[in-house]
């Protein structure tokens, strides 16, 4: 992967490794996400993750962020770098499933990321809340407000994105075992990627078993279980960064625990996009292909399993498409 350094304007050649989606692209096994990231912050952020040679950028219409992570895009790319040179994914919110709002939705992500087609596209979620720019309405009693229509209604509209050449890969996130076989049954183009929480708490392991087996990959949010936020202590869940098995296994390597966390999931063919933080941070999370984890070491990890679900959707838990009541 050919990387160009705007702020010093080089070019080197970096060997981040990547995974090849279904349809024959190349989708970088490390990305930045931007799930909660304050407008200005994300701007910054992505410009310095592009700098440092990340080359998959992870946003959503639901993070009110993309114009932000446009503006960083654009001005990257009107100083050396090339589009074709970077993974953009966005995701289509739960209030936009009707088949009459796909389209538009996708085309107002376009606008504000700048950019003439997507790289991936995902169903944000396999339920459908209420039509509306209200992205979370709930009802008076805490339940989400739900549109009765079942996610392949809108699957096939999003299958038309590829066709106008709007996407070039379309997938879900969060979608169950039973949910991913309903869309292979029934759609005409096959989910490249299902987006899911995934750390060493929460593996995923037969979901993976399964996605590998099927030839979509799996991508994980949430890597490093939100280490600083409440929902760890919430759930009644340590800090994953904190494990003593992972602190253990990072002193062997020299490495730090969230390096360890992201090159497990990595060495699963796992992607990995770790929400933005501070420039240092950002930097020690791409150190991570230096080193490689043992069988034994990953064999540990895994064994640290805890069904650990930091985001769970509770409001819509009643609605038949909610995906965690199978086992992931």
């Amino acid at each position: 992967m050919k990387v160009v350094d705007i702020e010093t304007e080089k070019v080197a050649v970096m060997t981040w490794p990547a995974v090849r989606l279904c349809t024959g692209a190349s989708m970088p096994l490390l990305g930045l996400g931007t799930w909660l990231a304050r407008q200005n912050e994300c701007y910054q952020a992505v410009k310095t993750g592009l700098s440092m040679g990340y080359r998959l950028i992870d946003t959503a219409e639901y993070y009110q962020n993309e114009r932000e992570v446009g503006r960083a895009l654009v001005e990257k790319f009107t100083t050396g770098l090339r589009r074709e040179d970077v993974f953009v994914t966005s995701k289509l919110w739960n209030t936009r499933h009707h088949p009459d709002d796909v389209l538009p939705a996708c085309e107002r992500s376009l606008r504000d990321l700048g950019l003439d087609y997507l790289d991936l596209y995902l169903m944000h979620f396999p339920v459908a809340y209420a039509r509306g720019n209200n992205f979370n309405p709930f009802k008076v009693n805490g339940q989400a407000d739900t549109l009765d229509i079942h996610f392949m209604e809108t699957w096939k509209v999003m299958e038309k994105l590829v066709d106008a050449g709007l996407v070039k890969a379309i997938g879900v996130s969060s979608f169950n075992i039973s949910q991913l076989e309903e869309v292979l049954t029934n759609g005409r183009i096959k989910p490249a990627v299902n987006q899911v929480e995934c750390h060493p708490y929460l593996g995923c392991h037969r979901l993976l078993k399964y996605c590998t087996a099927k030839d979509i990959v799996l991508t994980a949010f949430c890597p490093l279980a939100r280490p600083g936020a409440k929902g760890p202590e919430q759930f009644g869940l340590g800090s994953v960064v904190e494990d003593p098995e992972i602190m253990e296994i990072s002193k062997k390597h020299g490495k730090t625990p969230a390096q360890v966390c992201l090159k497990w999931n990595i060495q699963r063919n796992v992607v990995v996009i770790p929400g933005i933080a501070p420039p240092t941070w950002i930097k020690e999370n791409s150190q991570i292909f230096d080193f490689e984890l043992s069988k034994d070491d990953m064999s540990a990890i895994n064994d640290l399993e805890r069904n650990g679900r930091l985001v769970r959707f509770e409001p819509c838990k009643t609605h038949p498409n909610w995906p965690y009541g199978e086992e992931f």
